[in-house]
């Protein structure tokens, strides 16, 4: 069957629409294919962006208030601080208060040599050393600043501004060797008195101590079958202010 003539043109086949297929002229309409699945992608993607977003707010939320309640924090802490500082500065007034107005303090010795006790200045630092053993079994030492004490080095190197000092020697032969020394030293300057602590007699002693290079005081008491010696390794620095009250604070039970 022959084709109909497009009359618009005779050279080409019309459809049996009358349009030219040459002229490309509009045929069956073309749809945009959508699916199913890309409207689910684009759901998922605006939920998750949505997700995201709110996130974000948390987190900007969160950290603005982490800062604020570190903000706090620290405020606390700086209180807290500032607070415990005031204490121990009101605490260490108070105790310098308290050592001005009372210097000395209360010190008692040990048992083993019968109960005696004394006064001594109360922020000083003191060192006791005990060998029941040793010539010299008991030794307490007294000072402004740390004592320095070492085992090994001999008894005369080891000093303070007060000590006591208890030996096994009888007070008699402790007064024949003292006197003997300060002979040998031929000091024109040394003294000697009769001194009275808690109903003992004993003899107080000034001199020279050529190891220490300077005046010393010792006061030597018979105690119990041995020898009580009160001392300061310088006469001249501590006795007005230290020694004296020191020696004179002494309590001795027979």
């Amino acid at each position: 069957m022959n084709n109909p003539i497009n009359p618009m043109n005779p050279q080409g086949p019309a459809d049996p629409m009358g349009q030219s297929f040459e002229t490309g002229g509009p045929t069956n309409p073309v749809y945009e294919e959508t699916t199913h699945l890309s409207k689910l992608y684009k759901v998922i993607i605006a939920v998750m962006g949505f997700v995201i977003f709110i996130l974000l707010i948390l987190l900007i939320i969160f950290i603005m208030r982490s800062n604020t309640a570190q903000s706090r924090i620290n405020a606390e802490v700086a209180k807290a601080t500032e607070k415990k500082e005031k204490e121990i500065r009101d605490a260490c007034e108070l105790e310098k208060k308290d050592i001005r107005e009372n210097p000395w303090a209360d010190f008692k010795a040990r048992d083993d040599f019968g109960t005696f006790k004394f006064t001594v200045p109360r922020n000083w630092a003191y060192y006791e050393r005990f060998d029941i053993n040793a010539n010299n079994p008991y030794s307490l030492y007294f000072n402004p600043e740390i004592v320095r004490y070492d085992a090994a080095q001999n008894i005369r190197e080891v000093h303070s501004a007060l000590e006591v000092t208890i030996t096994k020697k009888l007070y008699s032969q402790e007064i024949k060797d003292l006197k003997e020394k300060i002979k040998n030293a031929k000091d024109k300057s040394a003294t000697e008195e009769t001194v009275n602590i808690s109903n003992f007699t004993g003899t107080k002693f000034t001199f020279k101590d050529k190891d220490f290079n300077r005046k010393v005081g010792v006061i030597i008491l018979p105690y119990r079958d041995r020898a009580f010696f009160i001392k300061t390794d310088d006469y001249d620095q501590w006795n007005e202010k230290y020694y004296d009250k020191f020696w004179k604070s002494f309590a001795l039970t027979p």
